[in-house]
Parts: C-alpha cells; structure tokens; sequence
C-alpha cells in the first residue's frame, strides 16, 4: 500500500464531459470536475457558490412569454426593457431601472409595442448613443429613444433611399453599427445580402449621390429683385439667363434661405427657357405667366415643394445614371457561397464578421482601407455556420452558438495562419449544452462569464478567460425554467448584472418572474443572499413578515441576521413567520451547490492509481470567505463542516471563514476516489484547493 496526498490546486477547466473519464494524460482532466453546479470558477483558480436570484417583480403577463433587452442611456442611468403581450395579442413594454419597474404616478408605466410573443426569438437590437434599433424579418425598422424614465419613443424609421426589397414580410433580421454606417442584413427573400448606410447618415442608404453643389450650379443666381433684402426667389424676385443658356427641369439656382444662409433650388417644374439672341430675365411669381417661373416661396414662407427642391451646401441629391458612388455613399453586397448563406448575425470588429448559416465571413476594405463602395472584399473564413442566437462580442473574440445549437464557437482572429477561426469551446464539455441553447448573456464584470439558456430552462455559465488560459463551465439550477437571459450594466454596483426570466410553479400553477442574479457576497454575513426568487427585509426586529406573496404556498430558506433559520411554508398571503424576531432577513427557494472532482489519480508504486482499489481516509478543504457545507463521497454520505468555534458568542452567528478545514471521510474502499463538497444552506461558499489524503492498495 501506499499513501498519497495529491493537491487539486485548480478548477479552471470546469466540469468537464463524462467521455473523458479516462483521460489522465490531459493536463485539464486534474483541474476539471465530474459535477459542478451553482458554481462559479474564477480566473485565479478557485470556484465559488453563486449567489442567488433576487425577485424583481412577476411578469407582465405571467402566462406568456417574454422577452428582456438592456438599453444604457448614460454611464449613470441603465435600463432593462420588458416586451410581452396582453391577453388580447397587444404588444406591451415594461422598463426596469435600479432594479424596480419604473412608475408613471401610482401604477407602473407600460406602453403599447407592435411585438407579440410570436416575434420575441427573431427580434434583434443594436444600440447606438440613446438610439436603440430593433428589427424583424416581419416587422419595419423602428428606433426606440428614452425621453423621460416615463415617457419612451417606439417610431418607425425612415429611410432615404431605401432599397425596394424592404417590404411587407421582408424586413431585415440582423443589425450592428460599423465604421459609422448603419448595417442591415438578411430579408427573408435576400438571406445574404447586407446594407450599409452612408457614413454618418444611418438613414441615408442611397447607392449613388452627388454632393451639392453640383457642376454649374452656382453660375446663375437669384438677384433680390423685390427689394426685401434676400436673394430667396420669393415673388418679384428675378434671374438672368444669359445669351445661349437655358434653364429646365433637375436645373438649379444658387440663392439665399429666408434666414440668409446660402441655398441651392433644383426646379421640379415644367417650364423650360432658352436666351436665344439676347440675354433673358425670368421673374418669380406666384401665377407665373410668360418669362416668368413658380416663386420658390410662397406669401405665407412655406416652400413650393411641387416646383422646387432646397438644398444646403453638403447636402446629397441622386447621382445621374452612370455616375460612380462616392466613398461614403451606402453599401449593398450579396455573399455568394457553396452552402446556404442566410445572414444570422454582423458584428462590428476590425471588419465586420458575419456569421451565416453556412459558414464565417468578413467584409473588409481591401488592403485593410475603410469600405467604401467600390472597395468592398467579401472573405469566406470557415465552414461552422451560425444559429440565429444573438452572439456576444467578447474581449477580442466573438462567441455564438454553431448552427445545431450544441457549439459555442470562437470566432477570432490567428496572427499565426493570419486568417479567423472558431474554436470549439465545448469540446471538453459537449454535454454541458444537451438540448442546445436559444440564448446568450455575457457579464464582464467582476468576472468574464458568458451566460447561456438551454433548450430544457438550465442555465449554464462559461468563465472565459482566454489569455489565462481559463474555459470552465458550470450548470446554474434553480427550483424553475430559465427562459430569458440579459445583462446590464449596474453603475451602483459598478458590475453586471444577469437578469433572467424563469418559471417557477406556485400552488400548482406555473408563474414567470423577472429575477437578477444578486451580486458577489461583501464579506458580512448579515449580507450573504443564497436563495433563489428572494427577497430582503431590513427593519425594527420582527418574526412575522409579509414580504413573499409571489411565493405564497411555498417552502423556503431563511437567513436572519446571518444565521440559518429552519425552513418555513410561505402562508397564502404571502405573510412569513420566523423562529425568532431579526432585523436582516434573506428569505427565498433553496438551491443547491455541488462540487465534485474527477477521480483522484495519486499515482502508486506501481502506476497509475486509477482502477485500483483505494480509500480516502482525510480531506482537507482550503475555503474563503465560507460558512457551512458538508464533504463526503456523494450526496448519501456527507459530513459537515464545522466553523463555530468556542469563541463565537453564543446567540451569534459565525463570521465567515478563511483558512484550511480537515473533515475525515466516510467511506470504505473502492476503485473510484471521489469525494463531494456540498452546500445547501443560504451561506457562502468559496473553494480554493482540495486535498485529500489516499490509501492506494498496491
């Protein structure tokens, strides 16, 4: 026999897929676990309990779907947007802010949307200053703004030259801002093509314009021949043709605005004028006759739009046919591949990166210039091919979910192959997405974790951490189905927050609440949120409160002023009575963290100790910031973990603890070696390093 004492120093692989079970000689089999749920890996090495979901309010209409969209007015001011429906089919909107819902007077503000349910797993944003774009295949373009926290714009936006294929059921379903030009991409009668506004103007997707003023335009102006003071074309007022000149419709003249800044007029009109033999005056009136043309003013100020067309200098008018764009006009391109094309998201990098339903695309200037319409390369990059799941733009990478659902791919570019790749970053843990994924949340701050929805309402969580060389994924469970994931911004807690729609079941009746995952634990105890669907009382000391109505029927945790009370059943009003009276009270749906490692291989003097019989007789736990928990070889067999010590007051609860706890271990022989660290209790949990003392039976 020998005895060893291997030391697990690090999770940064995550929970790692059972077909690798026998792979001892990959370096992340030692840093990865069989079981890792409600937890969270950290870059440095360790893995802590997450914390729980706060309640935020229940659903709109908890009996349909719903849909989550952060807006960021300012670096001060964060939005969560609510879309859902009434019970009539009526789209509606609810805003969030500082984690409540907006108020218009005495009731919450809602206003009315023209998305329904039906719309919600195709309806896509971009954001740009205050202007949030949303589209749908199904639906015109529309900006949403924020006038007042009360007060929000849903209008549909107008486009000048916009393209003929944008109509009744075929709108664009991708949108994203790049080299400031607005891109739009993939009607659902031309799934490949992509179009870019002008620069600067995102409404503005004309292909061929010329800048005013145009060539001979300023050779004949308007003389102030009414004597008011402004060369405007206001009736009375004349301009000279010259000898041999000659002035018809699409001609312009070079005047003045009302407010005397220099104008341009194109005449719309149908006179036409020739100086034949001797120079020709022309005079503006409002019924013109002969040698006279429509004033381009009429006596109440307004412009004549039937005749005239005004322009400032700068402004863009319709190039002539045969005419070349200019460098910042729009863009259209179609990509032409072997596979299906269907464009399925842009985001703006470097270049704009496409991901379609066949495969990976940039589109670049070519010699790495700025696009501009006659300098537009179109690169076929991979083969993955894209599922319509909004990606998230990570650090220098862009994560999206491979065609199937099943692969998050990353998409980033090689200085090495000079050329972009996606990476597999579930191939070590191809099960951690069974069923696939209808969603995406990234949360950059305090940690860089990619939040993904599965098709069966678990949540899974990616630490990614590439320059660390940290990929590890964990499963977030809760009592209830995730259907939504957002993240936004919190300038309070100077983090981010995941906020997520889930259905929980309330005296036998499924129910959708808007929760968000309450931020890392502060270090007192008092503070310490470990329940799900949860809220917080704070107050004069009390044993009966009214605060979980949305839970009424229920079993839950309690947390009063750091310490564990025994679980209570929520009364049907809601109201819940406590053991004794506190001040600081966390009450909420229990949930339950499990960490367990792959098998130990120690090594023995003979080998390997896999398939060997072995016995792990201690195990030392290195915990930060921890209180409560059990150790054991599964969820059968635990034992706890004791923190209080004798100079802990009685009547008080135990700060957390830092520092190294030994547990021995119940169990026996066998040929696995596992062991289990689990928490259920509404407290703390951190894990730093865990080593376990082995008897291996040669």
């Amino acid at each position: 026999m020998s005895i060893a004492t291997p030391a697990i120093t690090n999770f940064t692989a995550g929970e790692i897929s059972p077909r690798l079970e026998g792979r001892t000689d990959l370096s992340k089999y030692f840093n990865g676990c069989r079981v890792l749920e409600n937890f969270h890996v950290h870059p440095h090495g360790g893995t802590s309990r997450r914390s729980g979901f706060r309640f935020a309010a229940e659903a709109l209409n908890p009996d349909r779907p719903v849909l989550l969209i952060p807006y960021e007015f300012s670096a001060k001011r964060t939005y969560v947007l609510e879309f859902s429906e009434n019970d009539a089919g009526q789209g509606r909107m609810r805003v969030f802010t500082r984690h409540k819902a907006v108020m218009n007077g005495a009731a919450e503000y809602v206003r009315s949307t023209p998305y329904t349910a039906a719309n919600f797993d195709k309806l896509r944003y971009a954001q740009t200053d205050s202007s949030l774009i949303l589209v749908h295949p199904g639906h015109p373009v529309r900006e949403i703004t924020r006038v007042a926290d009360n007060d929000w714009s849903l209008v549909t936006m107008s486009f000048e030259g916009r393209p003929d294929e944008w109509a009744t059921g075929n709108y664009p379903s991708s949108v994203c801002f790049h080299e400031q030009r607005m891109v739009l991409a993939g009607t659902p009668k031309q799934p490949a093509t992509i179009w870019l506004s002008r620069t600067g103007e995102f409404t503005d997707f004309r292909l061929r314009t010329r800048e005013v003023p145009l060539e001979g335009w300023e050779t004949r102006e308007i003389k102030d021949s009414n004597n008011d003071g402004v060369r405007s074309g206001k009736a009375g007022d004349t301009v000279k043709l010259l000898d041999g000149d000659g002035f018809e419709a699409r001609d312009a003249l070079k005047g003045q605005h009302p407010d005397g800044t220099t104008r341009y007029y194109r005449y719309k009109g149908k006179k036409n004028y020739v100086a034949d033999g001797a120079d020709l005056t022309l005079m503006f009136a409002d019924s013109p006759g002969i040698n006279q043309l429509e004033a381009i003013w009429n006596p109440y100020g307004q412009l004549n739009g039937n005749a005239w067309e005004c322009f400032e200098v700068g402004d863009r008018t319709d190039a002539a046919a045969g005419d070349a764009p200019l460098d910042d006009d729009a863009i259209e391109v179609t990509l032409s591949g072997r596979q299906a094309n269907s464009i399925e998201f842009v985001v703006p990098r470097r270049s704009l990166w496409i991901g379609t339903a066949g495969g990976e695309w940039t589109l670049t200037g070519s010699s790495g210039d700025p696009l501009t319409p006659e300098n537009v390369k179109a690169t076929h990059e991979g083969t993955s091919g894209a599922s319509s799941t909004r990606p998230e733009a990570v650090g220098f990478a862009t994560l999206y979910v491979q065609r199937a659902g099943r692969k998050i791919r990353e998409m980033s570019y090689r200085f090495e192959s000079d050329a972009y790749v996606s990476k597999d970053l579930t191939i070590l843990s191809e099960h951690i997405t069974e069923g696939g994924l209808t969603g995406l949340a990234y949360v950059q701050e305090p940690d860089s974790i990619l939040y993904g929805v599965r098709s069966d309402g678990v949540l899974v969580a990616l630490t990614y951490v590439p320059d660390q060389e940290v990929v590890a994924w964990s499963r977030i469970l809760t009592d209830g189905v995730v259907e939504q994931a957002a993240s936004v911004y919190d300038p309070d807690r100077t983090a981010t927050e995941l906020w997520v729609v889930v259905v929980r079941t309330v005296n036998g009746r499924p129910r959708r609440y808007v929760e968000y995952l309450e931020g890392e634990f502060d270090g007192r105890i008092e503070n310490a949120f470990y329940v799900d669907s949860g809220v917080t009382w704070e107050g004069a000391p009390s044993d009966t409160l009214q605060i979980l109505p949305h839970l009424a029927g229920r079993t839950v945790s309690v947390l009063a002023d750091g310490a564990v009370q025994s679980d209570r059943r929520v009364s049907p009003d809601g109201t819940l009575t406590l053991d004794r009276p506190a001040s600081i009270v966390h009450a909420g749906l229990l949930y339950r963290s499990r960490l367990q490692p792959m098998r130990l291989d120690s090594g023995s003097q003979r080998g390997t100790a896999q398939t060997k019989r072995k016995r792990i007789t201690k195990v030392a736990a290195r915990f930060y910031d921890t209180l409560g928990g059990r150790i054991g070889p599964d969820e059968t067999r635990l034992e706890p973990v004791y923190f209080r010590s004798p100079a802990t007051p009685m009547g008080r609860a135990p700060g957390p603890f830092r520092g190294d706890k030994i547990v021995n271990f119940p169990n026996g022989w066998d040929r696995d070696g596992l062991l289990t660290i689990v928490q259920e209790q509404p407290l703390p949990m951190s894990v730093l390093l865990i080593v376990p003392q082995v008897v291996v039976n040669e």
